[in-house]
């Protein structure tokens, strides 16, 4: 049965505002995280200007100096896009016991970090830890599908690729 016209069009003026509001939303969190790029990108480029001291540097030392400040240039891109999108995971204060369902309360943030191909990524989650069970998770590592250890899969994955040549 198909309710009155009136509802009808009431209910489509309201998705249209949620889904505007929804927009909003993601609209607001992608110019957050344009703007923290951004910054970041600022701090790299005051670092590669320190760095060409000279006042009209060849290629070579363009070349060179990119070079070796790519790596701090990547992992800060890479580190600031997974800390924008994981904001929830990065400040979670409560979780279930995989085990027992307990409810378990964050313990202070540790901190970890992993090398990628991008360079070093520095990360600070919080640790959950069951009594009952002796269990302990980090749920961000979870999310992020990071490997233990500090070594991640994509640079196992390209040492394991060159290895036949």
């Amino acid at each position: 049965m198909n309710p009155p016209p009136y509802q009808r069009e009431f209910s489509m003026g309201y998705a249209a505002k949620v889904i505007a509001l929804d927009d909003v939303r993601a609209n607001h969190q992608r110019q957050a995280l344009r703007q923290q790029l951004h910054e970041r990108f600022d701090c790299w480029l005051d670092e590669l200007e320190a760095q060409l001291i000279e006042p009209k540097p060849t290629l070579a030392q363009v070349s060179a100096t990119i070079w070796a400040l790519r790596q701090q240039l990547t992992s800060g891109v890479a580190q600031t896009i997974l800390e924008h999108t994981h904001q929830d995971e990065r400040h979670r204060q409560h979780l279930r016991c995989a085990s027992c369902e307990c409810l378990l309360r964050a313990r202070p943030e540790v901190p970890r970090t992993v090398e990628t191909m991008v360079g070093a990524i520095e990360l600070e989650r919080p640790y959950f830890s069951c009594r009952a069970c002796r269990l302990g998770r980090y749920p961000l590592d979870e999310v992020l599908g990071l490997r233990a250890g500090r070594i991640q899969l994509d640079v196992q994955q390209a040492a394991a690729d060159l290895a036949p040549e």
